[in-house]
């Protein structure tokens, strides 16, 4: 009960948690079980034992009220079961209400009728989005089908199967709410009545079917897709319906035995047609409302009556006067249907053939003549007599039943519905008499010798004795006494049975008059026919056809029977026929798969000697005077194929024919009788007889003549004669006594060769059934041709089973070599029947011959269709030479045939053969793309498959292509106003043609991103692709071409809710869904191609609110109009203009029922492809700027309403019962038990939302447990092989789980981005314990199999010589899930290269599963890509938060780390590692800049400098080599973190050494801040990086300046100064000066510092190479070591001479000077340089850096007056001199140390190795500078004022708090103290 009617009702209430079943629903699920999977829900329903006993009571399922109902009504609707949210959008008030008065209406349980009213309640949205569609409102004002009105979408237009559909809610008035909703609830009771049977029919066929299959179920499949569960719910219904147990009074009493229950439910149902449902007069219900129920009652009687036939026909036994009595007594009170008048007349059409029908078809399982003729046999020998005790016995031995039956059987006999029962009665009856006569003779003989025994002595006895054994054992049965008194033996059961069927009331005998009612005028043919071709196969197509062939074999046994008592005749071998096809056309042959076993009636025809010898080889026997019946015969037998024995049986046998059927001339008299002793008449010939085929060649001449055209296109010579010769003495018998003689020969020849001359006779005559040329009749002909088509369709089908090209031509080359044989030497069957084409296809119309033309059009255009596949170059020429298409000429023939024969009869055969043969002529352009840029191979097994169309140009194939396109646009645009006589051909040529259009686009750009796109492998297509694209994707206003397709969709809105199989419903749903499909395919296409915005869109924007009703309409259309809405909206998005909004074209009142409809994402169905595709577009809407309905969709109302709730506003607003993001978070909170793929989509709408509206992120904040779900899962997913060598063995679960851990990465980061602005860590930190699995495997090598791609790209090369593997990318049209078919179009290729043995192998090693294996790993890679990405944000947010939290950073150490060594380890090809390499070192730059920003002292930290060292050298050391490599930015990037990697070691300093680590021992590395490794590294990093560095740039900016950038010398001077800083590795003096000496640096530094003037021309007259070189220098000079070789080098003396310094000893440069630099130069360059030397060397430098000083006069000038402001001359020379910045105050320092060290110097003289005298007095006043100094010091508010930044970095200073308190307000002012201060210091012992 709870699967049943979920309890609580409020668990059904809550739309978006749980979706109560309807019986429609679970009817839809199951038909649609084998194309898609089920999630399990189902099955749980199904097997419930409440709803399998609802389905055993089907006939019957609704109890009448009672206490309990009523109570566990009142229980589960109180109050303390039902307790609505505060969001709850039901009214559990009116439900109750609802329910009781459903339940008081119409009589059913008050359980019941809640469920329906739940169901009501549930389905309202999908009512009211559709309320009033069907007419007014599909045509509103807002234009929501672009203007397209909805013409013949009354039930009038549409015909009665629509007429339910259509009264649904038109004449409800608007303000009848309630009226409406009552209506609905009878509508729903109606519909769960009908579709509880459909399911119980469906689920019974089923297991029948399956058993009939032998159980193929494979057991490999899962268990969604095996069935085997629905299989035993089937045989569980079977066990309890069995026809076995209908007279078992014991089971009666256990069980339900429908065939007892049936009749009795189809006589009530059809009694309450009479008096009406009682519902007329309730609550002024309408007259449209007793229509629906009438309808009903029929079909709950028809669906009914199948289960019956279903019933009956699993059973070999036959059934007992207890079923079949009552049966019969309903059909002759109904008389089989075939008087019944429906009360209501509209809907008597439609349901008259399924009940005559199924009448017919029930009455003859149930009387089962297969099985009664045997038993009356075996009945014969055992003689059973009339008191035998068979309990219960069949009907048929049943005399009291049998005389009943006969009597009723009687009743009907005129009937012409119940001839198929009167026939099938009276070979009974007449086998039953013969049976019942011969025992009585037998008895009568008996008696006669005992007679004659006795009376001839008295030793008679001992015979009679004798006698006695054999008869002693059946005493029992055979007498009513034991004695042997002759008077005594009575008569059998079969003779009293016999005896009472003989009293009737008719005159004569019964039997003979039976039979003549159902024989005469071949009437009972024609109902077995007209059953066969309009019942069967409508209403068995389920279940792969199999319920359509057993009705058919079943009417097929009924032939077999009768064949014995009815004559030959035409009627009987057309019903045979029908028996055999059905009413299968040509097109459905080609559909059916090819290992399709559905040929039982067939198979019965071939193996049953009686039907073989009476059918077969009577009509082979009159061949080929009667032509027509064996053509016929064996074309049904050719499709309806086996096995290829049975395809070479039809061939052989009329390859081998021995009797030659002709009619001799009137006047013929080259014979003689013999044999005239015989009643058959002989005779024989007395000369040779020429037996002429074609006509007189004066006659076709004449036509030829008359007809221009006709002789233009005849290029075969007329033959003079066409003839089989009859040699003489050849005898035969006549057939037919009048004249003229139709004589069978004995003469042995070949039916194919008679056949291949009938045809070239054809082709050089004007053919029509009016001929006096009969063997060439049009009939004929087109028979002909549509025999060796099925030869051909035939064994081409069964051949390609097998997957090998060769088979396939080599059996149709066979075919078409036999039929050929006759023919003149130059012609084969081939061009004899495109010449009979070309002349039917210009002969002037005639009004009587328009019929038998177009009839050899039709078959001739499906023989090139099957020709196609295997001979495409003989189509192909054909084509462009053929007057149907007119290439050559101005006007085709195609439009002619259409306009002269379709368009007047309402019959599309021929525009239908074309629309398929074009579509099957693109699909050889695709098939054998490949085989046609092959080049050919001289020697190969499979020489012939690689030149198969290799002789067709591809102009060729373009000219045709693009002239039948131009055709089919046409006849798209133009149909919808074309005479129809059956809809349902409309809607089939519509759907072809939408789907060959979408899959021509496809074709051409879905693949193989090519330039220029005549080069790809389908370029043949191209011409007739943009013919689509121009025509759709026009930028005019006219919608002449969209018009016809929005018709299309507003004609989908009228399917009818109806349970009964409807060919035309199917027809109009597939058309409605091929043009949703083409729209997409378009919206796509354009997007692709970038194009600008089109009509179409437009036009697709205005039919919004029709393609949401659409989405209302049916199951089928849901994914199309999800697809065709995400792809618009997509589209829409990409123009710069505001797109058009989507919920403002569907309108607000629908866009809410479409969103409530959406939001139940298709439950109960649940279609997983659908759901996702739903989440999917609800992330399109809300990330491609459609505000309002973005908003609709996150909080669950339109802006709109937003707004009045604001206001204070209390009117009803529209919107959903809980916000889609709402759905989200609770689904997600079970992340883990979800379908991964819906997960996946689940989080890519909420981590789109989360990114492009900012308030979603408040709402996470409302819900901790989504967030706490998604961050433990992110921690516990399963680790994936990084090996990446066997990963295509991997499941999809793989892939898939990486991108969830993507989309909940970066969910994660937005999140904390937002609490980081908050200021709140907590989130921050309660993420650390969930960041292990992310932090271990986000950032590992790809797992990119490259010997995997590189060895297919190698092979595929070499096997595949025409095409490439890029030939098989996919482009961004119409990108494919991670997958099987991710990266190449698997089942693309697979359509290409079947042809090649290698492609797919048998062991999974061939080319498709390398391509399978090769499309998973690049699957893998993505997903692992995407990871990194929203790791890197994760961890760029959290490092904003958590940098100084100790355990972060370590994981940011090892995500650097991590990036690094992933980049060193790189196998991807380039095009890959460019980026993600890119976005690694960028990851890993900012988690080292933060480490250093916070002096992190984890000893993580340490470990990333030798990685990054070992990634810098692998990617090359040269650098001047990387710098004009492509990825020079990238090789920059790892200089910057080697730079951030030895900062580290910096700022951590020596650790503290453990206690217990002896003194005398070296402390271990770890414990050493400076290990002896990173000494290595770094003296490394100098000499290879740094030293080599310099000299490569300093020799690339002059060769190629445009490649280098003075950041890069920037880079090199930090990385270097950060070397030196590390502790202790000055003390490596000697590798130092090794390094810098082997490479030249100081001098390289000097001539960049002399080449700096010229340089300053390309940045701007900026001397910034002067600035770098002397910084580098001055770095240098930090060394002692380096100093002194500096001092050697000369390095002053270079300096002074060059240009640029020239120019700073010319004149002053201050900080305010142009150009700044200069002055920087002087400060932060030259002047530390100058000390460093000093320091450095010592003494020998005092003169020559005094000496140096002086040379900059100016400078000395300035730099004394600089913080003197008392000076006028100076101030008016500086007019920026009352600033103070701190490179002055550095300045300033550096010169008092220089002379305060100078002065050292010279005081002490000889002992310090100077000459005072020699050591000049630096012209810099310290004492002036001193005191003006020292007096900005005493005014610190002053200095402050005056301080003022001069770069960025000091512009920072001045905004931070100092170090140390008191020191100033400022970082800045803070160093500038520091300066002033020292230079005070060093100042202070004395005057300079």
């Amino acid at each position: 009960m709870q699967c049943y009617l979920i309890a609580p009702v409020d668990c059904t209430f809550e739309l978006q948690k749980r979706v109560q079943r309807s019986w429609e629903n679970c009817y839809i699920a199951l038909s649609r079980l084998e194309s898609a999977s089920d999630d399990g829900s189902l099955k749980k329903i199904l097997t419930d034992p409440q709803t399998i006993n609802h389905l055993i009571r089907s006939i019957a399922p609704y109890s009448s009220p009672n206490n309990q109902s009523k109570s566990t009504f009142e229980t589960k609707t109180s109050a303390i079961n039902v307790t609505p949210p505060s969001h709850a959008s039901y009214n559990i008030k009116q439900i109750q209400d609802d329910t009781l008065w459903l339940s008081k209406e119409t009589n059913i349980d008050e359980v019941s009728a809640l469920r329906i009213a739940v169901l009501e309640w549930q389905t309202r949205p999908a009512a009211q989005l559709l309320r009033g569609s069907t007419f007014g409102s599909v045509t509103n004002s807002n234009g929501i089908d672009g203007g397209v009105g909805c013409r013949g979408l009354t039930p009038e237009g549409q015909g009665p199967l629509f007429a339910r559909f259509a009264l649904q809610e038109q004449y409800v008035p608007a303000n009848e709410d309630e009226l409406r909703r009552k209506r609905r609830l009878i509508d729903i009771l109606l519909s769960e009545r009908r579709f509880i049977l459909k399911c119980g029919e469906y689920i019974l066929s089923h297991a029948l079917c399956t058993a009939e299959q032998g159980d193929v179920i494979g057991p490999h499949l899962p268990e969604e897709k095996n069935q085997r569960w629905l299989r035993a719910i089937g045989l569980n219904l079977l066990s309890h319906w069995a026809p076995e147990n209908a007279g078992n009074s014991k089971q009666r009493h256990s069980s339900s035995n429908f065939l007892v229950d049936a009749t009795g439910g189809i006589r009530s149902r059809l009694e309450a047609l009479r008096s009406g449902s009682g519902w007329f007069g309730i609550d002024n219900a309408l007259e449209e409302l007793e229509m629906s129920w009438g309808s009903n009652q029929i079909t709950e009687v028809i669906h009914i009556m199948h289960i019956t036939q279903d019933l009956l026909g699993s059973s070999a036994t036959l059934m007992q006067a207890d079923v079949v009595l009552p049966w019969f007594r309903l059909m002759a009170e109904y008389g089989f249907f075939e008087g019944f008048k429906l009360p209501y007349p509209g809907l008597q059409t439609v349901y008259n053939t399924p009940l005559q029908s199924l009448a017919a078809l029930i009455s003859l399982t149930i009387l089962n003549v297969s099985s009664a003729l045997p038993l009356l046999t075996t009945s014969s020998t055992a003689s059973l007599s009339a008191s035998s005790s068979m309990v219960p016995p069949p009907y048929i031995l049943n005399q009291p039943a049998a005389s009943e039956i006969n009597d009723l059987i009687i009743s009907v006999a005129p009937i012409a519905a119940a001839s198929p029962a009167v026939l099938a009665w009276s070979i009974i009856t007449q086998h039953l008499r013969e049976i019942a006569l011969a025992t009585r003779d037998s008895r009568e003989v008996r008696q006669s010798i005992r007679a004659a025994d006795r009376y001839g002595g008295p030793d008679s006895s001992d015979t009679d004795g004798a006698e006695r054994p054999s008869i002693r054992g059946m005493s029992a049965i055979r007498r009513r006494s034991s004695t042997s008194s002759d008077t005594s033996q009575q008569s059998t059961l079969l003779e009293e049975v016999n005896d009472s069927l003989q009293i009737t009331a008719i005159d004569g005998d019964p039997i003979a008059y039976l039979a003549k009612n159902a024989v005469e005028g071949g009437k009972v043919f024609t109902v077995l026919t007209a059953i066969a071709t309009d019942f069967c196969k409508q209403f068995g197509f389920e279940h792969n056809g199999i319920p359509d062939q057993k009705m058919r074999e079943c009417l097929l046994n009924l032939i077999r029977a009768c064949i014995k008592v009815v004559e030959y005749q035409p009627a009987l071998i057309m019903a045979t026929i029908a028996m055999i096809t059905g009413s299968e056309r040509y097109w459905e042959q080609v559909d059916r798969p090819s290992n399709s076993h559905l040929t039982g009636p067939a198979d019965l025809l071939r193996q049953d000697e009686v039907l073989k010898r009476r059918i077969f080889l009577v009509a082979l026997s009159r061949f080929p005077y009667e032509s027509m019946p064996l053509l016929q015969l064996c074309r049904a037998l050719a499709y309806q194929h086996n096995n290829d024995r049975d395809v070479s049986e039809v061939w052989l046998n009329l390859q081998g024919l021995d009797i030659f059927t002709c009619m001799l001339p009137l006047d013929y008299q080259g014979y003689k009788t013999i044999r005239e002793d015989e009643e058959a008449d002989f005779i024989e010939l007395i000369e040779d007889y020429s037996f002429e085929i074609n006509a007189d060649p004066r006659t076709i001449r004449t036509r030829l003549n008359d007809s221009p055209l006709l002789l233009r296109s005849s290029s075969l010579q007329v033959s003079p004669s066409a003839s089989i010769r009859l040699p003489r003495g050849t005898q035969g018998q006549i057939m037919s006594n009048g004249k003229p003689l139709v004589v069978a020969w004995n003469y042995e020849y070949s039916g194919l060769t008679y056949i291949g001359k009938v045809l070239q006779c054809a082709s050089t005559e004007i053919i029509s059934n009016e001929s006096a040329n009969a063997t060439i009749s049009s009939d004929i002909v087109s028979e002909a041709i549509s025999f060796i088509t099925s030869m051909l369709l035939s064994a081409t089908k069964k051949v390609s089973t097998e997957r090998n090209p060769v088979n396939i031509v080599e059996s149709a080359l066979s075919i078409l070599g036999q039929a050929s044989d006759g023919l003149d030497r130059n012609q084969d069957v081939i061009s004899v029947i495109f010449q009979i084409f070309e002349n039917e296809l210009h002969k002037p119309p005639k009004a009587a011959e328009d019929q038998d033309s177009l009839g050899v059009l039709v078959q001739s255009v499906h023989f090139a269709h099957a020709l196609l596949p295997v001979m495409p170059d003989r189509i192909w020429p054909f084509l462009g030479r053929s007057g149907l298409l007119g290439i050559d000429e101005e006007v085709g023939r195609l439009s002619a045939v259409i306009s002269t024969y379709e368009l007047v009869v309402g019959r599309y055969e021929f525009l239908l053969g074309c629309v398929r043969l074009f579509d099957a002529l693109i699909e050889d352009v695709v098939t054998n793309a490949v085989l046609r840029k092959t080049p050919n191979k001289a020697i190969t097994r499979f020489g012939y498959v690689n030149t198969l169309g290799a002789g067709v140009s591809q102009l060729t194939m373009e000219k045709v292509l693009l002239s039948l396109q131009r055709m089919m646009i046409d006849v798209l645009e133009s149909m919808r106003n074309w005479r129809f006589i059956n809809e349902e051909d409309r809607a089939e040529l519509g759907s072809w043609l939408c789907n060959i259009f979408e899959r021509l686009l496809k074709y051409c750009f879905k693949v193989n991103d090519d330039s220029n796109p005549s080069s790809r492998l389908t370029g043949a297509l191209l011409p007739a692709a943009n013919i689509i694209l121009d025509v759709y994707l026009s930028t005019s206003k006219t919608d002449l071409a969209i018009k016809p397709l929005l018709q299309v969709c507003c004609e989908g809105l009228v399917i009818p809710s109806t349970s009964l199989p409807s060919l035309e419903a199917r027809y109009c749903i597939a058309q409605s869904t091929a043009a949703l499909r083409f729209f997409h395919t378009l919206i796509q296409t354009k997007v692709y191609l970038r194009r600008s915005l089109s009509h179409l869109e437009e036009h697709l924007f205005n039919a919004a609110g029709l393609f949401a009703r659409l989405y209302a309409a049916h199951e089928a259309y849901k994914l199309p109009v999800i697809n065709v809405f995400d792809a618009l909206v997509r589209s829409a998005s990409g123009n710069k203009e505001q797109p058009p909004s989507l919920l403002g074209h569907v309108g607000q009142e629908n866009a809410d029922h479409f969103l409530q409809m959406l939001s139940a994402f298709d439950q109960p169905v649940n279609n997983d492809e659908l759901v996702i595709a739903i989440w999917r577009f609800f992330a399109a809407i809300v990330s491609n700027r459609q505000p309002w309905f973005a908003h609709f969709i996150l909080t669950g109302t339109t802006p709109r309403a937003s707004m009045k709730a604001n206001n204070g506003s209390s009117l009803n607003k529209p919107g959903l019962n809980e916000p889609i993001l709402n759905i989200a978070f609770e689904s997600l909170r079970n992340i883990e038990k979800m379908n991964p793929q819906k997960a996946l989509a689940m989080l890519e709408f909420v981590a789109l939302a989360a990114d492009f509206w900012p308030f979603v992120l408040t709402a996470i904040e409302s819900h901790p447990d989504f967030l706490r779900s998604i961050s433990e899962y992110a921690s516990r997913i399963g680790l994936l092989a990084n090996s990446g060598r066997d990963l295509s063995n991997k499941a999809s679960a793989d892939y898939t789980r990486l991108r969830m851990a993507a989309h909940v990465a970066n969910i994660l980061a937005m999140y904390t981005h937002r609490t980081q602005q908050e200021g709140n860590p907590k989130f921050a930190r309660m993420l650390i314990p969930h960041l292990n699995y992310l932090s271990k495997n986000a950032i590992n090598t790809l797992s990119y199999n490259s010997s995997l791609h590189g060895n297919l790209r190698q092979n595929f090369a070499n096997k595949f010589e025409g095409c490439h593997l890029t030939d098989f990318k996919r482009t961004t049209m119409a990108p494919a899930s991670l997958g099987d078919s991710y990266y190449y179009d698997i089942d693309l290729a697979n359509k290409m290269l079947a042809f090649e043995p290698a492609w797919a192998s048998r062991r999974r090693q061939g080319f498709a599963e390398e391509l399978r294996r090769a499309n998973i790993n690049l699957s893998v890679v993505e997903s692992q890509i995407a990871l990194f990405q929203s790791w890197k944000a994760l961890l760029v947010e959290l490092s904003a938060v958590l940098a100084t939290e100790a355990k972060f950073q370590k994981i940011m150490a090892q995500a650097a780390a991590d990036c690094l060594r992933a980049n060193t380890e790189n196998n991807l090809p380039e095009a890959f590692f460019g980026k993600i390499a890119q976005s690694r070192a960028d990851l890993a730059f900012t988690m080292l800049e933060s480490l250093n920003e916070v002096k992190s002292t984890v000893s993580e930290a340490r470990e990333v400098l030798p990685v990054a060292f070992s990634a810098l050298h692998g990617h090359g050391p040269d650098l001047s080599s990387a710098l004009e490599a492509e990825d020079a930015e990238y090789h920059r990037m790892l200089l910057k973190l080697l730079y951030l990697a030895v900062q580290v070691h910096i700022h951590q300093g020596t650790l503290t050494p453990d206690p217990k680590i002896s003194a005398n021992k070296p402390p271990p590395d770890s414990w050493c801040g400076t290990t002896n490794a990173t000494t290595r590294t770094v003296l490394e990093i100098i000499s290879t990086f740094i030293a080599q560095g310099f000299r490569s740039l300093t020799t690339l900016i002059h060769g190629s300046p445009h490649l280098v950038y003075p950041s890069d010398f920037c880079l090199l001077t930090a990385l270097f100064r950060s070397c030196l800083r590390i502790p202790g590795l000055t003390r490596n003096s000697e590798h130092l000066l090794n390094a810098f000496a082997d490479t030249q640096i100081p001098r390289c530094a000097a001539t960049l510092l002399s080449w700096s003037h010229q340089l300053a021309a390309s940045t701007s007259d900026d001397p910034i190479y002067g600035e770098i070189s002397t910084l580098f220098l001055l770095e240098l000079s930090t060394v002692p070591a380096l100093a002194e070789s500096l001092a050697v080098e000369g390095v002053l003396s270079h300096i002074l001479t060059t240009n640029l310094i020239r120019l700073l000893q010319e004149r002053a440069f201050g900080p305010s000077d142009h150009p700044p630099r200069m002055y920087a130069i002087w400060s932060r360059g030259i002047l530390p340089l100058f000390l460093n030397l000093l320091l450095s060397v010592g003494p020998p430098m005092a003169a020559e850096v005094a000496a140096a000083l002086n040379t900059f006069p100016h400078q000395l000038q300035r730099a004394s007056e600089a913080f003197n402001t008392s000076s006028g001359e100076f101030v008016a020379n500086h007019p920026t001199n009352d600033i103070i910045t701190l490179p002055m105050a550095q300045e300033a320092h550096s010169l008092a140390l220089i002379v305060s060290i100078l002065r050292t110097f010279c005081e002490a003289g000889a002992s310090a190795a100077v000459i005072a005298s020699e050591v000049e007095n630096v012209k810099w006043d310290a004492t002036q500078v001193k005191e003006d100094v020292e007096g900005w010091l005493q005014r610190r508010g002053a200095l402050r004022e005056r301080i003022v930044p001069s770069n960025e970095r000091e512009e920072i200073w001045s905004r931070i708090r100092p170090v140390n308190e008191g020191m100033g307000e400022n970082r800045l002012e803070e160093k500038v103290l520091e300066e002033l201060s020292g230079m005070v210091g060093v100042l202070g012992g004395g005057e300079a």
